[in-house]
């Protein structure tokens, strides 16, 4: 089994996939070890992953997948069952309001027939990629009036193909709020929290990949804990929902206390 991480950019042949696949370890134990690709465009990606067979793969994708439906518009019923306060989230998806309530915030996702701006052309190599990987089937929980739950054993019977955000990941992971990506205590963290999980990259380590390789990463562990029964889902089937690995999220993930600093003289 081949469990796929795809993080999108907006430049089409930038797509970047990782895969991991179990072995035993020395000790006994199972680890995930991860290959990653050249980036290619989306064409090229989905040969890749449907090349691994039908039945032989589970792919997360960093990407939304697909539109808002207006599920959280005024007047519609689901903002009362999700105690939702007056204006606020009126142009999320369910999945997006349920997280940016836990502080980890998403990119707003347009609506159905809503015309993508400069900055969300991004997002349409995203919906290229679910639309190809479709005969895999999108990740879609057969349960109704539920917004978040375990994925539960067997839940690839409901898709192959899910959508997933790696912050959020590296965030479920971790217990809280890491520093930017970009920092070093940041990057730390967050290879640290893959190699807790047994990732294992033979070629240098994960300290020589890039920070969409490792984003990917993310994204494929994802997929690996659906596969699992490990993970847990957030939103509403309809629209879309958003794989993270933790059988439940924590009701809001904090930044850690700055370091310590002397005051000058």
């Amino acid at each position: 089994m081949r469990y796929c991480g795809i993080d999108v950019s907006a430049k089409a042949s930038n797509q970047q996939l990782v895969t991991l696949h179990e072995r035993r370890g020395t000790d006994g134990q199972t680890e995930l070890v991860a290959t990653f690709y050249a980036p290619g465009d989306v064409d090229a990606v989905v040969r890749t992953v449907l090349g691994f067979g039908r039945g032989g793969v589970v792919v997360g994708i960093d990407a939304p997948s697909g539109p808002r439906l207006d599920l959280l518009a005024p007047g519609e019923p689901l903002r009362d069952q999700l105690a939702l306060p007056a204006g606020r989230y009126e142009r999320s998806r369910v999945c997006d309001a349920l997280l940016f309530q836990r502080r980890l915030p998403l990119y707003p996702v347009p609506a159905m027939g809503q015309a993508l701006s400069q900055w969300e052309t991004w997002m349409t190599q995203g919906f290229a990629l679910f639309d190809a990987l479709a005969d895999l089937g999108v990740y879609r929980p057969d349960t109704a009036g539920v917004v978040s739950a375990p994925v539960g054993d067997g839940a690839v019977r409901n898709g192959r193909v899910v959508e997933t955000y790696p912050d959020a990941v590296f965030c479920a992971l971790l217990g809280h709020r890491p520093s930017p990506k970009r920092t070093p205590w940041g990057l730390q963290q967050r290879i640290a929290a893959l190699k807790l999980r047994r990732i294992i990259d033979e070629d240098g380590g994960l300290w020589h990949r890039t920070l969409d390789e490792l984003d990917a990463c993310a994204a494929a562990y994802a997929a690996y804990t659906l596969a699992e029964g490990t993970g847990s889902w957030v939103g509403d089937p309809r629209e879309g929902v958003i794989v993270l690995p933790v059988a439940e999220l924590a009701p809001s993930y904090e930044k850690l206390p700055p370091p310590e600093r002397a005051t000058l003289a």
